[in-house]
């Protein structure tokens, strides 16, 4: 459980997002390959990434 100041606490989720964001840009590298559907979701600190068709994968919140 975090304890930090609610400024850190902000700073650690603005980091978590930017993290997720950089996961959906690798995951979208990943399916550009063309080796197989991806698909679903994952739950992150950041956010949910969901693999939307058409899209690509995005980071929405939770």
């Amino acid at each position: 459980m975090f304890t930090g100041t609610a400024e850190e606490l902000r700073a650690r989720q603005a980091q978590a997002r930017e993290l997720a964001e950089q996961a959906a840009a690798l995951l979208d590298q990943i399916e550009a390959l063309g080796l197989g559907a991806g698909g679903g979701q994952l739950l992150t600190p950041g956010g949910i990434i969901r693999n939307r068709p058409g899209q690509g994968w995005t980071v929405a919140d939770r």
